[in-house]
């Protein structure tokens, strides 16, 4: 599948009350992965249909936004991923 039609972010959790879950492709605060600690969950979007609600005129600056590759490259360290509870 071809995700290069999207924009991913990662957003600080103190800011999830001001999606809005009708602009992108999670359906609630429920559904989002959320980073080890907690601290950041994650949003996708399809480039061309912008959330009204990301900056600048929005409500919310993201602390990280990209593609799909450079998003699953971030995911891979231990902030997002526990490697502690991996079992080889």
């Amino acid at each position: 599948m071809d995700y290069s039609n999207r924009t991913y972010a990662f957003i600080n959790t103190s800011d999830i009350g001001s999606v809005d879950f009708s602009q992108v492709m999670e359906t609630s605060a429920d559904m989002v992965r959320k980073s080890v600690d907690e601290s950041q969950f994650i949003l996708k979007w399809p480039t061309a249909q912008w959330p009204s609600f990301i900056t600048p005129s929005g409500s919310i600056s993201p602390v990280w936004q990209g593609s799909y590759i450079e998003c699953t490259n971030n995911l891979t360290s231990s902030f997002w991923t526990d490697t502690d509870s991996i079992n080889i």
